[in-house]
């Protein structure tokens, strides 16, 4: 009897130790598989939902690395020593928290509805700062009932479609939950992923035994199994997986089957790029379409860019979106430019090249001259030219920020007076105010002796007065400038631009004389402008008003979109300018202002 025990016993442990040795599974059996395509958990915008998120896991062991060996080093866990996960939060490098009460004042149901709104990867770093800041500080949550947890899982949510995972990492170690385990396996592997470290996503999974775990850990182990030139075996389990319930994913599954010569390498162009789909894409070494660019998570970006089998378009698009949304160095893409091939004829005779390539091999090519251009005369004229380009072409900040290093090359002296305009407002948009006041400077000095230096001062005078400490709209300084803009044709663009100007120093916390409000009232031309998202205005107005940080800068991120605050309306813009100065974040709310100026043409 003693002896069966014990065998009984033995063949019980080797049965588990088999069972946690199976691939984790994230979603419990029961659920509807709408999941098991391989896409990013929360479907085609690359975000983990509310629901995955919350949802059971089966009850098999994780993957041995844990959140905290993946966080990113310099994060740190914090807490306010409370029962509740989530007023759990994770301090990250150079991203200052709010205070632990930001949501006072605010009812739980609403930021609940509203946080899996976040925009993800708008084209502007200080919108991502504020959304850095009001994902991670750790907080009491708001006010009102809600389940435990659901608050602190879509904040994880919206952190991995900024591609932010080492942060979502981090904030669910800190949180404690018990599915927290799970959740960073899914997270962290598809981290791996999106780096193209598929060494280190295979690692827990090649070679386990059994076929648990839902359908993309079982496509994860098909994809390690393809890297590791066993494609029979991973058509084989594609094949298998296919009989069972699992969703099919397309776009991966004909990746693995033109892997084997069974489909034609190509890549669905309406199929979203997510972690995995990419890296199997780049395995298969297809080329990555221009349409998935524009859909990709920012840190899948930089895997689009590396894919020298992808057309020299979509690489640099996907270098110049990923730039944008903080996921890629400038340097990179600089290097990116650099390597674009064209021959010395072109970089010689580059403003005529120009207007016959699409625009971002346009702008590479162009960076190409400049920087081959020694002498300082024609280096500028260049500069002046790309930088007028790219405004026109919607990519002013980028181009601008690509460019700051040789902007700076030509120094701000009287024989380039003429070049004040252009470089002043490229080193406003490249965050350098001290160099662009540096040219402001030269052109009002040597603005009585030269008539277009005159004129890039002029030009120069509502970006530098919005950059100021203390605004003071005059009104002889804008009747100058608004009456230049005309002369120059602009006509009723001159008038739009005029109430950008006094809107965004209105909101600004700025003097405007009564005169530059009368001018702006009297005039019958219309102005066009983009209505703001009524409630949204509304509910951002109140809550600046009740001195809610937290609902405050949410609503303002909201009203701004995923495309920042280039693309937003005045009507727009000078709300959330205002709201986000008088709730005390007046750096910021001077940033987006001078994002939206430089945008609207100021």
């Amino acid at each position: 009897m003693l002896c069966a025990t014990l065998l009984l016993v033995a063949s019980a442990s080797e049965s588990i130790a088999q069972d946690a040795d199976e691939p984790l599974r994230l979603i419990p059996a029961h659920q509807n598989e709408a999941d098991d395509d391989g896409s990013e958990p929360g479907g085609a915008d690359n975000t983990v939902s509310d629901a995955e998120l919350g949802a059971e896991v089966e009850q098999v062991a994780a993957p041995e690395s844990s959140a905290s060996e993946s966080a990113e080093p310099g994060i740190q866990v914090g807490s306010l020593e409370a029962i509740d996960p989530d007023a759990a939060g994770v301090l990250l490098p150079g991203i200052e928290p709010f205070s632990g009460d930001f949501w006072s004042g605010s009812r739980r149901s609403r930021i609940e509805a509203l946080l899996p709104r976040l925009p993800a990867a708008a084209p502007s770093d200080t919108m991502r700062r504020l959304a850095l800041s009001l994902l991670t500080s750790p907080a009491q949550p708001p006010a009102g009932p809600g389940e435990a947890g659901a608050l602190v899982l879509a904040r994880g949510g919206r952190l991995v479609a900024m591609g932010a995972r080492d942060a979502a990492l981090a904030l669910l170690e800190s949180a404690g939950l018990e599915s927290g385990p799970a959740l960073s396996a899914r997270i962290e592997n598809d981290r791996h992923l999106a780096a193209l470290d598929l060494d280190a996503a295979c690692e827990q999974i090649l070679g386990k035994a059994g076929r648990a775990g839902d359908g993309y850990w079982r496509r994860v182990r098909i994809l390690c199994q393809a890297n590791a030139g066993l494609i029979e075996a991973a058509t084989l389990g594609l094949e298998l997986l296919l009989e069972t319930d699992a969703a099919p994913d397309q776009a991966f599954d004909d990746t693995i089957y033109a892997m084997a010569g069974l489909a034609e390498p190509v890549v669905d162009p309406l199929a979203d790029p997510t972690p995995l789909r990419v890296a199997a894409w780049r395995l298969a070494q297809f080329p990555i379409s221009a349409q998935a660019v524009a859909r990709a998570a920012p840190d899948v970006l930089p895997a689009i860019v590396g894919a020298p089998e992808s057309l020299q378009g979509p690489r640099l698009l996907a270098a110049e979106r990923a730039e944008a949304a903080g996921t890629l160095t400038i340097e990179t893409l600089r290097d990116l430019y650099r390597a674009m091939a064209f021959s010395p004829d072109e970089r010689a005779d580059a403003l005529e090249q120009v207007e016959s390539l699409e625009p971002t091999l346009g702008r590479s090519l162009m960076f190409q001259a400049i920087e081959e251009q020694t002498a300082l005369a024609l280096r500028a004229e260049l500069l002046a030219a790309a930088l007028s380009l790219a405004e026109a072409q919607g990519a002013h900040g980028t181009t601008a920020r690509a460019l700051a290093h040789l902007v700076r090359t030509v120094p701000p002296a009287p024989e380039h007076g003429w070049f004040s305009g252009a470089a002043g407002r490229a080193l406003m948009a490249a965050g350098d105010y001290d160099a662009a006041a540096a040219w402001y400077a030269l052109a009002s000095e040597e603005a009585p002796r030269d008539a277009e230096t005159a004129r890039s001062a002029v030009r120069l005078w509502p970006l530098m007065l919005l950059g100021a400490q203390e605004i003071y709209l005059k009104t002889a300084p804008f009747e100058t400038w608004l009456a230049l803009r005309v002369d120059e044709g602009e006509g009723a663009v001159a008038l739009a631009r005029a109430n950008w100007l006094a809107i965004l120093a209105d909101a600004l916390g700025g003097q405007i004389d009564p005169e530059v409000w009368d001018r702006l009232m009297l005039d019958e031309r219309p102005v066009a402008a983009r209505a703001p998202a009524l409630a949204l205005a509304n509910g951002l107005q109140k809550a600046a008003e009740g001195a809610q940080l937290g609902e405050t800068v949410l609503l303002a991120l909201l009203l701004l979109g995923e495309n920042g605050p280039a693309a937003a309306g005045i009507a727009t813009v000078g709300p959330v300018v205002s709201s986000l100065a008088s709730a005390g974040l007046q750096e910021e709310a001077r940033a987006i202002a001078l994002e939206a100026a430089l945008a609207a043409g100021l």
